[in-house]
């Protein structure tokens, strides 16, 4: 059991006993309890609804959330080998055409994209690297698709 559990056990046990005493009220009895108290029962379940629904949304979306998150995180870090692509447009060509002969599957994905591979532009290339960078086929032995 973690500390915020050790922490958090009177709050729980004062709530669950709330809870029975509301459960074991009868509730036109409860109704009247707040319209004395001057409360709108129809607003406190407004706002319980819309308290719930909030929260459901947010527990339903906390795996979107870590995800975008993940995202951003790798976003702004950029792929992890791009210091091992090459630094001109010719040796970035070469570099792209050596993973290509290292690795058909890729070679027939791109070549098929660009059936002409000289009229690929640097621009064109050094995204093309950076993507194989981020599947992890930069650095890696030819004929090896990518890290394990």
């Amino acid at each position: 059991m973690s500390a915020e559990d050790d922490s958090r056990r009177p709050l729980n046990g004062i709530l669950e006993g709330l809870a029975e005493s509301v459960a074991r009220e009868d509730s036109e009895e409860l109704l009247e309890e707040a319209r004395i108290a001057g409360q709108n029962p129809e607003s406190i379940a407004q706002r319980l609804r819309i308290t719930a629904s909030a929260a459901l949304k947010k527990f339903e979306q906390r795996k979107l959330e870590a995800a975008r998150e993940a995202y951003q995180l790798r976003a702004t870090k950029g792929p992890e080998n791009k210091e091992s692509i090459a630094s001109t447009p010719d040796e970035r060509k070469r570099q792209l055409s050596a993973i290509l002969e290292g690795n058909p599957d890729i070679g027939a994905v791109l070549t098929t994209q660009h059936r002409e591979f000289e009229s690929l532009s640097d621009e064109d290339v050094q995204s093309a690297l950076e993507d194989l960078a981020e599947l992890g086929f930069l650095g890696n032995p030819p004929g090896t698709s990518r890290k394990e």
